[in-house]
């Protein structure tokens, strides 16, 4: 029986022989020594290229199997999905200008300047006209001006109304697609019309002059303009001059120092002082992101509905975002009915400026209900302190303990790196002491202990009052705590050190929901003065007039031993391992 299953060669040629065999003019024949070898050799040869090209054919018709660049982009087409193009690293900066003869300075769109990190040089470019201010005798000033990294160009087209084959395709792979301008020139130069970039139908009729953006073939995009029904067709014969910026995505991320090309007229800039390094430069939307953002972008429709919604077109429209986490107001502490909570990890700090606040906000009141109103609000964070005491075996490795201690940590940030660092994440205890066993092949154990961190800066020699939420279940089965007690007896909150009373101190609880300011004597912890409370099925600490003299390192924190070692975070909360919260201590042993 032939087996119709099977591709590779071998099977095909045997598939061949046994169909031969069966007839009966064939039965006594010598297949490997004749020359019909040879013949079935062809015959199989064949059939498994057919095979093979037959089989890559149907990968590439469907999203979820494509393997070519092209091919995904294709099937984005039908999602209405437009793959994230390059981005320009952003930089904000203000300018000093010279200028004797003229009473006032405009820095023109496309002024450029040069970013220097090391020995590479960067182009960056204003993207609009900027108006100065005076700033003294003969001298102007603007302040916060974003610069973008790239250099402007353009490519020229003319309207071809009686080819339905026309096509605008822009002749850059590293085009920012934000930055297009599209200028159509019409009746011999007499009339120019600027066309804006739209993203939906909603809105349009005959006479609107927009155009839109598909992705094309080999990473490049194409313009399309309006039919005369949905959006204004150009004239026959229009000159069509479509600019944008071509970058170098995330290489100019960083750089922080500038200077000026050359004179604006009689203009001199003698000085750019640098607010904010360079940063969000991307490149091209990878072929995973497409494919697992573009099915989630055609279900949102350009519109907010679920959490999930939030995220996909957040993240999707802003390359700076790591993560979002929406949710309604009425969950939050007090409620906010009316509202949705959205909060906002950014890749490159853990503030969210005011500047992002506004930008994010106007892109989703667009998109959002009428009865609906967006809060934005950076994410809560809490630190995972790592103590781990990891045994080796000498004998297994030439490797010192510094070495041992080495690789656990860099396994330690690994694991946050992968599987923390975002919202509705969760350390999985026994994943995390698996990777610190894993990371060396002599560690024979390691037994560690992990707790959540909160930090908060208090003011000096001011009381306060400070609430901490770790949202999560802390352990309540240590035993009442003397006043006077062993340093060996473990509490379940404690505290980095501080001053206060002119004493070096640090907060813990006594086991019954009490916080006090506790100082080391000898081989005690001796209570100073009550703190405060904790309540260790909610996970809520109130710390109240509280007084410190100075702080040691700039902030305290707060550690807290949790019920479960399996540590989540929930809603705005974050957790992350900073590598100062990771202590390791190495031993040797000889098996």
């Amino acid at each position: 029986m032939t087996d119709l299953t099977t591709l590779d060669f071998e099977s095909i040629k045997a598939n061949l022989k046994n169909y031969l065999r069966e007839q009966s003019v064939f039965q006594d024949y010598d297949f490997e020594g004749s020359n019909m070898s040879v013949l079935l050799d062809i015959l199989s040869y064949n059939t498994y290229l057919n095979g093979f090209y037959l089989n890559m054919i149907g990968n590439e018709m469907f999203l979820d199997t494509a393997q070519l660049r092209d091919s995904v982009i294709s099937h984005t087409k039908e999602l209405n999905y437009v793959p994230r193009s390059f981005r320009s690293a952003t930089a904000n900066v203000n300018l000093i200008i010279s200028d004797s003869v003229s009473a006032t300075v405009i820095i023109p769109r496309g002024t450029s300047f040069t970013g220097s990190s090391g020995n590479k040089n960067f182009t960056f470019v204003t993207s609009e006209n900027i108006t100065t201010k005076p700033y003294g005798a003969n001298a102007f000033v603007a302040n916060n001006v974003t610069l973008y990294e790239g250099d402007y160009t353009a490519d020229t087209f003319v309207i071809d109304n009686a080819d339905p084959n026309k096509r605008y395709l822009l002749s850059n792979k590293t085009i920012d697609i934000t930055s297009l301008l599209v200028v159509v020139t019409e009746d011999n130069g007499s009339t120019v019309r600027y066309y804006k970039k739209a993203d939906s139908l909603f809105g349009l009729n005959s006479l609107s002059e927009v155009f839109f953006v598909q992705p094309a073939d080999q990473d490049r995009y194409e313009v399309i303009f309006g039919d005369g029904v949905i959006g204004r067709k150009p004239q026959n014969r229009a000159i069509v001059t479509i600019q944008y910026r071509a970058c170098n995505g995330e290489l100019p991320n960083g750089i922080g120092i500038f200077s000026a090309d050359g004179k604006i007229g009689t203009s001199i800039i003698t000085d750019v002082i640098t607010n904010s390094a360079a940063s969000d430069g991307a490149i091209s939307e990878s072929v995973e992101s497409i494919r697992f953002n573009a099915p989630r972008a055609f279900t949102t429709q350009e519109r907010v509905v679920t959490a999930r919604d939030y995220k996909t077109l957040l993240t999707n429209q802003f390359t700076e975002i790591n993560d979002v986490s929406a949710f309604g107001g009425e969950e939050s502490n007090p409620p906010q009915f009316g509202k949705v909570i959205i909060a906002v990890d950014l890749k490159s700090t853990d503030e969210l400026p005011p500047a992002r606040t506004r930008e994010y906000t106007s892109f989703i009141k667009q998109r959002s209900p009428l009865s609906i109103d967006p809060v934005f609000i950076r994410p809560e964070y809490t630190n995972i302190k790592i103590t781990s005491f990891v045994r080796y075996n000498i004998n297994q490795t030439q490797l010192s303990t510094n070495d041992i201690e080495f690789i656990v940590r860099s396994a330690i940030l690994n694991y946050n790196s992968n599987n923390l660092n975002g919202f509705n994440k969760t350390l999985r205890y026994s994943r995390l002491v698996s990777a610190i066993d894993n990371s060396q092949i002599s560690i024979i154990s390691n037994d560690t202990e992990v707790l959540a961190s909160k930090s908060f800066t208090p003011t000096i020699n001011v009381s306060g009052n400070y609430d901490i939420d770790f949202g999560v279940a802390l352990r309540d089965d240590i035993s009442n705590l003397a006043e006077v007690h062993p340093d060996t007896e473990i509490s379940i909150i404690s505290s980095s050190p501080f001053i206060f009373n002119g004493i070096e101190c640090f907060i813990e609880d006594d086991g019954e929901g009490f916080l006090s300011i506790t100082a080391q004597e000898g081989l005690n912890h001796v209570k100073i003065q009550s703190i405060g409370t904790v309540n260790y099925q909610t996970g809520f600490v109130q710390i109240s007039n509280f007084i410190p003299q100075a702080l040691i390192n700039n902030r305290i924190d707060i550690f807290a031993r949790t019920v479960d070692l399996d540590i989540k975070s929930e809603r705005r909360t974050i957790l992350k391992v900073r590598p100062e919260d990771i202590i390791i201590n190495v031993e040797q042993v000889r098996i």
